[in-house]
């Protein structure tokens, strides 16, 4: 069955359905953009009810941003599992798993036009795409504070998200194209590493 018995008596998604359904609304977005598509587009589509999105969901920015983070995992991997034991490798490892795969996130492009003119919409996206990457390069550059790679008072480590991501984000706002590998080891190795770990930058 695509739904099972939830403690509450509710019907809660199986997590295939719930796959299906997240893909179904990649794929609209992709078509139509994140402005005009709808739930009961959607719904539609997905053959079921758009109680049982919001049920799940609860609103149209919390499921296209789930879906945006669904197609980023299935793209890249879990960057949880990173730990190649070393500074380098393990952003080379973040980069890697930011744009991994084909120019295909486009069909999330209207997602981030749409952030600057909805905050709730940018709320969303910090919750559940943003927030998770933040922890994962928090415990990264932790370890390799252990390790001795890095100082435990060098500033730049609270500003790493900023330099790394800042690019990964705004790439589509500014330019309409996605931030490629290139672009983002360039970042990495002319500016974030030197400014880290400069004997690290070094022995590029």
């Amino acid at each position: 069955m695509a739904e099972v018995l939830a403690a509450s008596g509710r019907r809660k998604l199986t997590p295939e359905r719930e796959r299906e359904l997240l893909r179904v609304t990649a794929e609209l977005v992709g078509e139509v953009g994140y402005d005009q598509v709808t739930m009961a587009a959607i719904a539609r589509r997905a053959k079921c009810s758009t109680a049982t999105l919001y049920r799940q969901w609860e609103s149209k920015p919390r499921l296209v941003v789930s879906a945006w983070r669904a197609h980023e995992s299935e793209r890249g991997g879990d960057m949880g599992q990173l730990d190649t034991g070393s500074l380098r490798g393990d952003l080379r490892g973040v980069v890697s798993t930011l744009t991994a795969g084909d120019p295909a996130n486009h069909m999330f492009a209207s997602v981030s036009a749409a952030i600057a003119e909805n905050e709730g919409l940018m709320e969303v996206v910090r919750e559940i795409l943003i927030h998770p990457i933040l922890e994962n390069l928090t415990q990264l550059l932790d370890r390799a504070v252990a390790r001795g790679e890095i100082a435990a008072g060098n500033p730049v480590i609270g500003l790493t998200p900023q330099i790394l991501l800042g690019p990964w984000l705004a790439q589509d706002i500014l330019y309409g194209t996605h931030a490629d590998e290139e672009l983002m080891e360039t970042i990495l190795d002319t500016v974030l590493l030197p400014a880290l770990a400069p004997r690290a930058a070094a022995s590029l």
